[in-house]
């Protein structure tokens, strides 16, 4: 019966409506019982936890429609740190009482249909007790549907609207409905949250930070609303630092709301007026300004802010204070709460005091408030501070201060006032400043308005239209950092093909509007992918804007079609600088493996397998790029390096380099570092001439007249010699520099001015009166935070700080014997006597903190990590330098010590502190003290082998760990100690979190040695005659043929004889072998040398063994003379002879070079090491020996090494008691493998420590895996068992073959490519370097590695690029064989075929010269301006002009390195021209460009790409005027017409390609075919005539074949 009861009664609810949203009655108070809890921690028991609890009565109750009064009745606040669950929380009594007035207060509402609306509150209620109120709002906000029971939608919340999934049931028998609902933090449509310093950090999909939140009610329901019973909410924040497995940190919340009961007595409002404070959204308060690693009760700010420079200033003066670091957060902090007024009061009273002021300066940038940047901007133009400090302010305050409308406004005003404009530095980094501001803001407000760069685009648009190149490169970087897409149009301006302006910039700001798209890409990729893709496509462009493009491309993360296309124009291309660079970027990030990189580096995969593997061997000479990254998954952690490598003439000096660094850590990333420096022309502007500047007038005009002639000449640009340099810090660009001449000329001129004098002589005499500096340094390295609100209408914070200081104490003074004279001379300080001391104490304190908990003004509950890091370094040392007796020391002198030198301890805490009572602050550790045995080990070097061998004690659960380490330095006189303490919750589970959670210490401690007391260190050098006069312990070598020497070498047999029974040979052996033994080794040496090259010609990789040079026979042409050589004999035997003669050379000669280092002991004991060198010039031949101080110390090391002939040097090296326990033996020859010039060295061992042998033997079994991915072929072999040798042959110019001989295997790498080219010929022979002194000839054989080459060998031309044609020379015309083709024509070669004898001929124009290269009777001769110069007047040097005609081999060799040309040499078979490195990429001409575009090598004069050999080498023939002309040349070139029926039409076609003809009046005696392009008109549309000058710039419709005049035969009418 009772059922159908409830049946009727259910029905009839229904009938009405029932209405689920809450409701609370008019005249009606309902009184709930209300609780909070929020605690942080690791959710593993035992382990300590922070946290807080609020219980309450909550009254409520209707003032008005939809309007409710809520009311907290005996309101208590808990605190907690304790282990948890043991530890009870704790009343914050004192807080309580101070907070009541507040929390007593009632605040209304705005409440419909079970949504909260608009709040209110007397101004008297803080919005820290507000956000408590909005917690419990939290709780009813309802969003319930009468027609579904499963739904979501976005709801809004105190944590803003998130997303949120709604379940209601009913339970009919309860007669109640259950409302569950769940809510996903981290799917937010608006979420409550501020970061502090996490701009320039990118989210990747693995985050280290999720949330959710679930909240259940148990409602009864009524007709006119639902009365909510009991409602409970848990919301779970997890961090995960390091992955899941290795452990998570837990930050919980829990509420409960329970009905009490209904009164009728109303809640009564107090009488103060309710003003609107938002809606159910929290509000941030003071925690912004508040730091979480200290509260602080802040009454007088200005005050506080005194008594805390106070402490800073008077205890980090000598060494800094340990708790500096926490003093300089707390001063930062009190900063920040202190009105302009307070700041402006304490700058006043502390500007003149320059302890106090640098403090100040070094703060005010890091505080980050309005009021701060004021004061900045106020001081600079007031002219408080000077420009230096403004500008270390300012790069300080753009990237610390956080980013807001007002900051943005008061940066843009201080950027653009003329104060700043008229400064170079400082509007460069106030622009950029500017750009870092809109990006940092941006961050933070993804719907920032493009208003904000308003400036920054009207200045730019100025900048464009005035082509101001400077005012554009600043604008545009400015631009890049602020990344906003509003930004595009700006930019596109000036990029080439899309804005008009461009053509008229430089490539360098080209390059630059390219590369600030890169941060635009960051935001929108898919808005810059069209735009990069088009520019790297345009075949028009530089290739260097080409590559610049593809960066950005692979920056916007492209998909696998992208990449794919990418890879298709790659087939196509023709730069190969291009190719290489993009297929290197695109082959190394196949090996990617961070995350955000996972879908390039599938895309790339794929991408690679379209392209040829051939493009791997394309030489570093050719643009690069590389990825290199390393990401470790478990711990979320990982890397990334990315260099560019851009070079358009393939020249060893890159064009432009970028260097990049990424890092990622707790699913977040940065690009931390990047720093770029182009090159351009600057290594042009170091080694080319100025003494053409002189001639310019009369050689250009020269040189103009022959290159008028071929008809559409273009130069190419002229590189202005520039260098230039950026640095960017986390993705914004912080600085930049470009150099060119007149900003070199400037330094130069002020280097050497008068006042640069007046510097250097100020500097010496305040070294002579001594210096004494203290300084201290503060630094924020990093505070990094992230505020969000809970469910309990608390803050939840995490938060990274990091601050050091840095302070030392600095004395130096110097002697200078004799003074220096007035007015100073430099060179006097090269005949002086130096005496410097210097003595310094550094010293560093550093503070890092990760904090997770709760923060506001008022409590703080919270974990923290703290690591706490001191180092304390004093030195004092002495040094001399009396130049005139070549005599050098240095010395380092005693010094106190602190008891440790290095002090690092780090543990985990759980604390909890309110504002009221914080001398009640409550401590925890984090991981409780248990009491377990105390495990520790001391270990000592001195006993290595013990310990090598002791067994390590089992540690106990959560025993902690307690080592010492120490190590003796006997020498030094000192043992320096390590000790490290541990003690963490591994116990629990061996993660990686519960490993860095407890206490940890490391601590390092430099302490005297045992024994007698070091007074001082010395090292000194002596040169010279004197050197013999230093020595301080006698040499003698063992002589074992004398008496004496036959009784040493008997008791060192007694020695030495039981540690040797076990080796390979014998004790006699031994002796016999070692360096100063008879010859049997040698001979040994000899032999196993001749089998094993035996050996290798049965196993090589060539078919040849490695053959000796005879003793006569030279590798350089010209060398040592032959009276020089040694007699005949083996290296070995000579070598043993020329030691023989004098085994001591002290006995002989005086040592040329002695080196002490030496332990000045109390006891005065000798102790240390002497080394003396002794030189015999004659034989060639250097003895150093090296030997023990200490008096009953016979260890010596000797080594020997002889000068055997021009190609064979050999050295022998002994050591142990004297110079008698270890030997080995190095040989070093040149020879011949095959054909090839080839190196050999072999190192022989007759016996070595044992160590060696054994870690060699393990090393060895990891070689065969190395050298497989390195692609060295390994080969097993049965080498002689104690030699390595290392064989070296140079097959061509710019390889190597690689061939290393081990006891167990052979390994070789063949075809290694150089960076450089070898000066080495096709005949072998290096080839002779010219000059005399030792920098020129290193400065030649440099500039002849460098250089490349362009020669010919019958009629096989190879171009500078070394690509080899077929040419057929037109007869008695020249053709432009190199020339430089900028506009300074610096040099000209020009080549031409006599008509009659059919031999070649070079005429090179250089400087003010035309020099005539020509054979005569098979003898090469040369006339300098039509007068022949006699061979017997030969080398020939220009007067003026570094130029110089010498002899060579079987001709003539001109040099001008500095001009460009680094040779032409004509020979009676050969000629070939090299130019220097500098001018690849700027030549033309037969030989090509020099820049190694091997695809775009036949280019003609007019720029045209032509596919014909024979027509590009046609091109660069100097036409003839008419047959009067003094040259035999009666040629000229044209385009030649042709008459061809094209797609049903007649047409006419002309030839885009020049064709040789002859000069009208003369006939062909000598033609050849040639296949050019031709562009066809209809016949009808062309007019009687047609211009032809542009020809060459239309399209080919057909290639035909016709035919080219080569000779011609005039007649009478030729005119």
């Amino acid at each position: 019966m009772r059922v159908v009861v409830l049946a009727l009664t259910l029905a009839l609810v229904a009938s009405q409506h029932i209405n689920l949203a809450p409701e609370f009655a008019a005249s009606k108070t309902y009184i709930y019982k209300y609780e909070a809890l929020l605690l942080g921690g690791l959710p593993v028991e035992g382990l300590a936890r922070a946290g807080m609890k609020v219980s309450s009565k909550v009254l409520i109750s209707a003032v008005a429609q939809n309007t409710y009064l809520l009311k907290l009745a005996d309101p208590e606040i808990f605190e907690y740190s304790g282990v948890w669950p043991k530890d009870p929380f704790v009343p914050a009594t004192k807080l309580t009482s101070a907070l009541a007035s507040q929390l007593l207060i009632p605040i209304k509402f705005e409440y419909a249909n079970g949504v909260v609306g608009k709040v209110f509150a007397p101004a008297g209620v803080s919005a820290t007790v507000l956000n408590v109120h909005r917690g419990i709002l939290n709780i009813l906000q309802l969003n319930l549907k009468k027609t579904q029971n499963v739904y979501e939608l976005q709801e809004a919340g105190a944590q803003g609207v998130c997303k949120t999934q709604y379940i209601i049931s009913e339970d009919v028998k309860a007669e109640r409905i259950v409302v569950t609902k769940s809510k996903d933090l981290t799917n937010c449509q608006e979420r409550i949250i501020k970061d502090l310093g996490l701009a320039y950090l990118e989210t990747l999909q693995a985050k280290s930070l999720t949330g959710a939140a679930t909240y259940s009610y148990i409602m009864k329901p009524s007709a006119t609303g639902a009365l909510i019973t009991e409602a409970t909410v848990r919301e779970l924040h997890q961090v995960t630092p390091v992955a899941e497995m290795g452990g998570v940190a837990q930050m919980e919340a829990k509420q409960s709301l329970t009905f009490l009961e209904i009164k009728k007595t109303p809640i009564v409002p107090i009488t103060a007026d309710y003003v609107a404070r938002g809606s159910l959204f929290y509000e941030f308060a003071t925690e912004i300004l508040q730091s979480p690693i200290q509260l602080l009760k802040i009454s007088n700010a200005q005050a506080q802010i005194v008594e805390i420079l106070h402490h800073l200033v008077a205890n980090n003066v000598a060494k800094v204070h340990e708790d500096a670091p926490l003093k300089f957060i707390q001063l930062i902090q009190v900063f920040r709460v202190a009105s302009l007024e307070n700041i402006e009061a304490i700058w006043t009273q502390f500007r003149a005091r320059p302890e106090y002021r640098r403090w100040i300066l070094d703060t005010i940038p890091l505080v980050g408030t309005p009021n701060a940047l004021q004061l900045i901007k106020d001081k600079f133009l007031a002219e408080d501070i000077s420009i230096p400090e403004t500008v270390t302010i300012l790069l300080a305050a753009v990237h610390m201060v956080p980013a807001d409308l007002e900051i943005i406004r008061l940066v843009n005003i201080l950027a653009l006032h003329p104060k700043i404009q008229i400064n170079p530095v400082l509007r460069e980094i106030a622009m950029l400043g500017y750009g870092t501001m809109i990006s940092k803001y941006c961050a933070a407000v993804p719907t920032c308005p493009a208003e904000l760069l308003k400036p920054i685009h009207e200045l730019a648009a100025e900048a464009i239209s005035k082509a101001d190149i400077a005012e554009i490169t600043l604008l545009v970087k400015a631009l890049g950092n602020a990344g906003h897409p509003a930004s595009l149009k700006p930019i596109m301006k000036i990029l080439p093909g899309f804005g008009s302006a461009a053509a008229a910039l430089p490539i360098r700001v080209q390059v630059d509007a390219i590369l600030a798209l890169r941060t635009i890409a960051k935001k929108e990729p898919r808005l810059i992918q069209p735009l990069a893709l088009q520019l790297f496509v345009d075949k028009a462009l530089h290739p260097e804007l080409r590559m610049v493009a593809a960066v950005v491309l692979f920056e916007t993360k492209p998909t696998v079609a992208l990449v794919s296309t990418i890879a298709s124009v790659l087939k196509k291309e023709t730069s190969m600088q291009i190719v290489s660079f993009v297929y290197s970027y695109i082959r190394s990030l196949t090996r990617s493996t961070v995350p955000d990189y996972a879908t390039v580096a599938a895309a790339s995969n794929v991408a690679i397998k379209i392209l040829s593997p051939k493009l791997d061997r394309l030489s570093y000479r050719y643009s690069k790029a590389i990825h290199l990254d390393i990401y470790k998954s478990p711990v979320m952690a990982g890397a990334v390096g990315t260099a560019f490598i851009i070079n358009d003439g393939a020249t060893i000096l890159p064009r432009a380099v970028v260097a990049k660094t990424r890092a990622y850590l707790a699913g977040a990333a940065a690009d931390v570092l990047e720093f770029g420096v182009r090159t351009e022309g600057i290594q042009e502007a170091l080694l080319k001439t100025r003494v053409l500047e002189d001639l310019e007038n009369d050689r250009i005009t020269k040189m103009k007249r022959v290159m008028k002639a071929i008809a559409e000449w273009k130069a190419l640009p002229t590189s202005q010699p520039l260098a230039s340099v950026y640095v960017k810090f986390f993705g914004q660009e912080i600085a930049f520099a470009n150099i060119d001449k007149a900003i070199v000329d400037q330094a130069v001129q002020l280097a050497t001015s008068a006042d640069a004098k007046t510097v250097l002589k100020d500097a010496l005499r305040t070294l002579q009166t001594g210096i004494t500096a203290q300084a201290a340094k503060p630094l924020l390295a990093a505070e990094i935070r992230r505020i969000f609100p809970t469910a309990v209408g608390v803050p939840m914070e995490l938060s990274l700080y990091s601050a050091a200081v840095a302070a030392a104490t600095i004395k130096v003074k110097s002697t200078i014997t004799p003074p220096l004279s007035e007015p100073l001379n430099a060179a006097e300080l090269l005949k002086a006597d130096i005496q410097l001391e210097a003595e310094a104490t550094p010293s560093i304190s550093m503070h890092t903190f990760a904090v997770m908990g709760v923060n506001t003004a008022f409590l703080q509950a919270a974990v923290m990590a703290t690591a706490k890091a001191v180092t304390v370094l004093p030195a004092k040392l002495a040094a001399r330098a009396d130049i005139p007796k070549l005599n050098f020391k240095i010395e380092a002198l005693p010094v106190v010590t602190p008891e440790h030198i290095a002090d690092i301890r780090v543990e985990t805490l759980a604390i909890a502190r309110n504002i009221e009572d914080l001398a009640a602050e409550r401590i925890t550790p984090m991981v409780p003290d248990v009491a377990a045995q105390r495990v520790s080990a001391e270990y000592s070097l001195s006993q290595s082998a013990d310990v090598s061998s002791e067994v390590q004690p089992q540690l106990k659960a959560n025993a902690p760990i307690h080592k010492t380490l120490c190590v003796p330095a006997a020498l030094l006189g000192i043992k320096g100690c390590f000790e490290f303490t541990s003690s963490n919750a591994a116990f629990i589970r061996n993660v990686p979190l519960l490993n860095l959670l407890g206490q940890h210490a490391a601590l390092v401690a430099v302490k005297p040695a045992d024994g007698p007391a070091i007074e001082r260190l010395e090292v000194e050098v002596q040169v010279g005659p004197k050197a013999a006069e230093r020595l301080l312990k006698e040499i003698n070598i063992i002589d074992e043929q004398s008496a004496e020497g036959r009784t040493i070498v008997s008791k060192l047999k007694k020695i030495l004889e039981p540690t040797l029974r076990n080796s390979s040979s014998s004790f006699s052996s031994l002796l016999s072998s070692s360096l100063f033994g008879v010859s049997s080794l040698l001979s040994s040496s000899s032999s196993s040398s001749s089998s094993s090259s035996s050996r290798m010609s049965k196993t090589s990789f060539k078919d040849y063994p490695f053959k000796k040079f005879h003793k006569n026979q030279h590798l350089v042409s010209q060398g040592i003379s032959a009276q020089k050589l040694r007699s005949s004999g083996s290296s070995a035997s000579s070598f043993e002879a020329i030691y023989q003669q004098n085994k001591f050379l002290g006995n002989g000669v005086a040592p040329a070079v002695v080196v002490l280092f030496r332990a000045v002991r109390a006891d005065q004991k000798l102790l240390g090491y002497q080394a003396a060198a002794y030189l015999d010039k004659a034989n060639y031949r250097l003895q150093t020996i090296i030997s023990a101080l200490a008096e009953t110390d016979n260890w010596k090391m000797c080594a020997d090494g002889v000068l055997l002939s021009k190609h064979k040097v050999m050295g022998k090296i002994a050591w142990g008691a004297e110079c008698q326990e270890y030997a080995t033996i190095l040989k070093a020859e040149a020879g011949l493998l095959g054909a090839s010039p080839a190196a050999r060295l072999e190192l022989e061992w007759v016996k070595i420590p044992k160590i060696v042998t054994t870690y060699a033997t393990r090393l060895a079994k990891y070689i065969p895996e190395v050298a497989l991915v390195a692609g060295v072929t390994v080969n097993k072999a049965k080498n002689s068992e104690k030699e390595i040798e290392l064989t070296v042959a140079i097959p061509t110019e710019r390889t190597v073959d690689v061939i290393v001989k081990l006891p167990a295997m052979t390994l070789s790498k063949l075809a290694l490519p150089l960076p450089i080219a070898l000066p080495i010929g096709a005949d072998a022979v290096i080839q002779a370097v010219p000059e005399d002194n030792i920098l020129d000839k290193l400065h030649f054989l440099y500039a002849e590695a460098t250089s490349a080459q362009c020669s010919l060998v019958q009629k096989k031309l190879t171009t500078f690029n070394n690509r080899k044609y077929t040419i057929e020379m037109p007869l008695s015309c020249y053709q432009v064989l190199a020339q430089d083709c900028t506009p300074e024509l610096k040099f000209m070669v020009l080549l031409k075929k006599d008509q009659i004898t059919e031999q070649n001929h070079i005429n090179v124009k250089i400087a003010d010269m035309d020099v005539d290269l020509y054979l005569t009777d098979s003898d090469v001769l040369v006339k300098v301006n039509g007068v022949e110069v006699p061979i017997s007047n030969l080398p020939y040097q220009h007067p003026s002009v570094p130029v110089q005609i010498r002899q060579k081999a079987q001709g003539l060799s001109l040099h001008a390195p500095s001009l460009g040309l680094q040779e032409v040499y004509f020979g009676k078979d050969t000629w070939r021209v090299n130019v220097v490195d500098w001018m690849k990429g700027q030549t033309c001409g037969l030989c090509g460009k020099a820049d190694g575009e091997i695809r775009q090598e036949y280019s003609t004069p007019s720029g045209y790409q032509t596919k014909s050999s024979i027509s590009f080498a046609h091109s660069w023939t100097l036409p003839a005027e008419n047959c009067r002309d003094n040259t035999q040349c009666r040629l000229k070139l044209e385009s030649v017409k042709l008459e061809k029926e094209l797609i049903g039409q007649d047409s006419k076609c002309y030839s885009v390609e020049p064709v040789l003809r002859c000069l009208p009046g003369c006939v062909p005696v000598k033609t050849m075919p040639v296949t050019v392009g031709f562009h066809c008109l209809p016949s009808d549309s062309i007019s009687r005539s047609v211009d032809l000058s542009n020809i060459s710039q239309k399209s080919v419709d057909l290639r035909e074949t016709v035919e080219a005049h080569m000779a011609c035969q005039c007649n009478a009418d030729c005119a």
